[in-house]
């Protein structure tokens, strides 16, 4: 995503345009994806396969909770950390009640489609 924005910007330097860059809209929840994980080139959808899962704030059991999350609920995968079956998927939330969150789920309690 880097490397694009800076081709974007040195073709609209070298055509004598002024330009500004903004983060796009999935670039601004995948700030928790940084170095060490796996990257997922777009986010794909995935569901809860059990009810009451933490919405975390990072990727541990000991990290606060932003809600919980019912059965069934969609979220759109944007990277994971860790291996399994010890991985956690960092998501935004894509149904229920916390529709448009960003946070860590447990990867055992998602479901890939």
């Amino acid at each position: 995503m880097k490397q694009t924005a800076a081709v974007s910007a040195a073709t609209l330097t070298l055509a004598g345009g002024a330009f500004a860059l903004a983060p796009s809209a999935s670039a601004v929840g995948t700030s928790a994806c940084t170095d060490g994980q796996s990257f997922i080139n777009f986010p794909f959808r995935g569901h809860l396969n059990t009810g009451s899962v933490n919405l975390r704030t990072s990727p541990s059991t000991k990290s606060s909770s932003k809600g919980l999350l019912a059965r069934k609920t969609s979220v759109d995968i944007l990277c994971w950390k860790g291996k399994v079956p010890t991985s956690w998927d960092y998501v935004k939330v894509a149904s229920g009640t916390h529709k448009g969150t960003y946070g860590w789920v447990y990867d055992k309690y998602v479901d890939w489609k």
